[in-house]
């Protein structure tokens, strides 16, 4: 007689999981599926008992190839997002649904998840704060859920970058999404009420997210879900910047005497010999500026603000490089979304400064993407223009 199949039905999930016959992860006051979809979440039945949660099957026994270096990256993946027992990952498929349940069924996940944060992505902020990453993030991700679901989702799209077979980083690019959503969500609730004793959890949080935010668009979750515009994605990130920076500001006494103090000490610099080719390409911006827009026309300064900036992250350091986009302006970034070419060669530029960022894999993916997607804009524009196209290019290794 074959073995009894267990049986992972979720007997306490919310009314209207039931109604949609989905598994329910039966958080409270809301759970997943209801808080994505932005339901209202009610139960009829009392919660269960601690202890008597619905049971893993792992007898697949199924290793991500991703973590563990298989020779074939997609194998078992396919069908097997990361690895979890056959009957835990139904409903995670390579489609960009954020109604699949993940809650109730992560342990096997998670845990890979935070093998690879440890080895791997608690250095996607340079190697100088790793420590920090490793140790005082993962305490403050125990006590907060919004951090804990931030470091995986950006966690699982390291893991989908360096992945090379497309369905198989799918899979991640599919949970990450799961993962950031929910960050997002119990995150702004949180910054209703920053304290001494949460302002770590939410700037560390925050600046994980941008990362997210920043890369997540630009990586496919399957065949009928195409990457989306890099400058699109980028631009979307202005407002979320300038709320990191609000966090900052308003928080930094408490910030400066903590954990991540080091974080606002001295700058990083670029190796020197870089400096004096890049001032001539600044130079080159400056050019082209005086030359296409006219110092009688106001956008002159605002180009010329913006690539002053551009300079100034070039030749300082790495911590600032990724805030350009707010020191550049508000009225910089305008001309940007009317894809003004100006605006977009130095845009471009911003791209070569983001690829220089090795540690950064996010920034540095994001980089050459912009470069490799802006670079046919300014064909048939002439000389100056060409130039500085394929210096652009040459430097992010196109």
């Amino acid at each position: 007689m074959a073995p009894r199949r267990v049986h992972t039905k979720s007997r306490h999930g919310c009314d209207q999981c039931k109604q949609r016959r989905v598994k329910c992860d039966e958080r409270k006051p809301n759970c997943t599926n209801c808080g994505t979809r932005g339901a209202e979440c009610h139960y009829s039945r009392p919660a269960r008992p601690p202890g008597t949660g619905p049971r893993i099957d792992t007898s697949s026994n199924v290793q991500s190839p991703a973590f563990y270096g298989s020779a074939s990256p997609s194998a078992g993946l396919a069908t097997n997002p990361l690895g979890v027992g056959p009957d835990i990952y139904q409903g995670i498929g390579l489609g960009t649904s954020l109604d699949m349940p993940f809650r109730s069924s992560t342990r096997q996940r998670e845990l890979e998840l935070m093998h690879y944060w440890f080895t791997k992505t608690s250095s996607s902020f340079t190697t100088t704060y790793t420590d920090l990453f490793r140790g005082h993030v993962v305490q403050e991700a125990i006590k907060h859920e919004y951090l804990a679901d931030s470091i995986f989702a950006l966690t699982s799209l390291h893991i989908a970058s360096d992945t090379i077979d497309p369905v198989a980083a799918a899979s991640y690019v599919s949970v990450a999404l799961q993962y950031q959503n929910s960050a997002v969500s119990t995150f702004r609730g949180a910054l209703q009420n920053v304290t001494q004793s949460n302002c770590d959890a939410l700037f560390l949080s925050s600046i994980s997210i941008m990362a997210c935010a920043m890369v997540s668009p630009l990586l496919s979750t399957g065949a009928h879900d195409a990457a989306k515009s890099t400058l699109e994605s980028i631009l979307l990130l202005y407002d979320f910047l300038n709320g990191i920076i609000s966090v900052i500001n308003i928080n930094r006494d408490w910030l400066e005497s903590g954990p991540c103090r080091d974080i606002f000490r001295a700058q990083r610099r670029f190796d020197a010999p870089r400096t004096d080719e890049t001032k001539g390409q600044i130079e080159r911006l400056q050019n082209l500026n005086n030359a296409v827009i006219g110092a009688a026309n106001p956008l002159h300064e605002t180009y010329s603000h913006a690539i002053q900036q551009l300079e100034r992250c070039f030749q300082e350091g790495k911590t600032i490089a990724v805030g350009w986009l707010v020191s550049a302006g508000k009225d910089f970034v305008i001309e940007l979304q009317r894809g003004e070419r100006m605006a977009l060669m130095i845009f471009m530029y911003w791209g070569v400064l983001l690829d220089r960022l090795d540690e950064m894999w996010w920034a540095k993916y994001a980089g050459k993407r912009l470069v490799k997607e802006l670079c046919g804009s300014f064909d048939g524009y002439g000389k100056e223009w060409d130039e500085a196209t394929n210096w652009a290019k040459m430097e992010v290794g196109l």
